[in-house]
């Protein structure tokens, strides 16, 4: 597959603007990113041309993958290209976006496309679509202010400061659905800064987060999804008559064309993740490695800029925690952030983990990560181990956190 970075001029929820995009081989516009579809187990080999009037870089988010693909060392000036080759050992839903600092500008103005390695169980459902969730910059300097807040208590759909778009517009294509069908919905946050709230009108069932099957999927009418996290549900409708369901993610929304008949609900192809619960090699002993998350203001030549902190510094200064392959560790991140509702999602390359203990409580979560909310006050450990020998990053996935220090990195051998 190609893929080709370019510059244009998009119309993003009602205004036009300079924008990037990941187009494919004929160039057909893609406001969220050509999708990349790659089966398991199948040796993907992907040629990436930057054509866009930036420098650059790719990293294949989720990915369990060798650390010479993983993209953020590999820098794509303008008009260069690089070859990725690597056989995805696990399916789901993953994305790709920009590495390169500073990262927010490049996601936001759309530096990004969704992957998804596929199963022959992916070919049972009637509807398997791409929900990519995302934001214009409306306030830039009101939206930096609330990027990581909680915003659970505010409703923000009227908001001046932030446009949120599905698949890059404000009201997303319609799609179809009928009776006794079943349909996959695959959202990503790629939003640079934002937490997303997914509302629907009736019940899905959870399936699968970060691109892993969940041991137990649940139903609910809405999630919460922090920036870099993706979500699978399922949606199976009955009935005897034609609807138009609207789902919102905050004032951006896509409808869903029902068709009704008297078939009964359809079977679910889903298959549950049978997974160990990494809590007991950890639950006992004390954390191997430890992150305090912290911010600050400081006032230099330009004026205020906030200084985002792992232990006291700022990335390069952060330093890299050294760990071996196929061990396991127990990792405490600690958000000390004074600012009330202020939560950190931390990123981890190389690896997916587990989040076994809270507040020194236990989860009894086998869920598995690659991007967990850090929420303010509370110490959360993980249980992690890297199969892939490397230097692999860990960072907030805001990104103007990010961009602002919030990142370090394990060296694996």
């Amino acid at each position: 597959m190609k893929v080709n970075i370019i510059s244009t001029i998009s119309e993003i929820a009602g205004k036009k603007e300079t924008h990037y995009q990941y187009t494919d081989e004929s160039k057909n516009s893609y406001l969220a990113g050509v999708p990349i579809v790659l089966d398991k187990g199948k040796e993907a080999t992907i040629k990436v041309s930057n054509n866009s009037s930036t420098t650059t870089n790719i990293h294949w988010h989720g990915l369990s993958i060798p650390n010479n693909q993983d993209g953020p060392d590999i820098t794509l000036k303008k008009k260069e290209k690089n070859t990725f080759k690597f056989t995805p050992k696990e399916s789901g839903t993953f994305w790709v976006h920009s590495h390169y600092r500073p990262v927010e500008n490049q996601v936001t103005k759309g530096m990004y496309a969704p992957v998804i390695v596929r199963t022959e169980a992916d070919k049972s459902y009637d509807l398997d679509e791409i929900m990519m969730l995302g934001d214009t910059l409306e306030n830039n300097d009101q939206k930096s202010k609330m990027s990581g807040m909680n915003m659970d208590d505010m409703d923000m759909s009227e908001s001046d400061s932030i446009s949120d778009t599905i698949n890059g517009k404000k009201v997303a294509p319609n799609l179809e659905l009928g009776g006794g069908q079943i349909g996959k919905l695959r959202f990503v946050n790629a939003s640079a800064n934002n937490f997303k709230t997914v509302k629907f009108p009736f019940k899905v069932r959870v399936i699968a987060k970060d691109g892993y099957n969940l041991e137990e999927p649940y139903e609910v009418r809405n999630f919460k999804i922090a920036p870099g996290q993706r979500l699978d549900v399922e949606v199976a409708l009955i009935g005897k008559d034609n609807k138009t369901y609207t789902i919102k993610d905050g004032n951006a929304k896509v409808k869903i064309k029902y068709k009704g008949n008297n078939k009964t609900k359809a079977i679910s192809p889903f298959v549950p993740l049978k997974t160990d619960n990494l809590a007991k090699y950890v639950l006992d002993k004390s954390p191997d490695i430890s992150m305090r998350l912290t911010e600050e203001m400081e006032m230099n030549t330009s004026g205020m800029k906030m200084k985002e902190m792992i232990n006291g510094e700022v990335f390069p200064d952060t330093g890299t925690f050294n760990v071996k392959v196929g061990q396991m560790y127990k990792v405490q991140f600690e958000n000390a952030d004074t600012m009330a509702g202020m939560s950190h999602p931390m990123n981890i390359h190389g690896a997916h983990f587990q989040v076994v203990e809270k507040n020194g409580q236990p989860t009894n979560d086998t869920t598995w990560y690659d991007t967990y909310p850090m929420d303010q006050g509370v110490k959360t450990d993980i249980a992690i181990k890297f199969d892939e020998p490397g230097v692999w990053m860990v960072h907030c996935h805001i990104l103007n956190h990010e961009d602002n220090g919030m990142m370090a990195s394990f060296t694996v051998k």
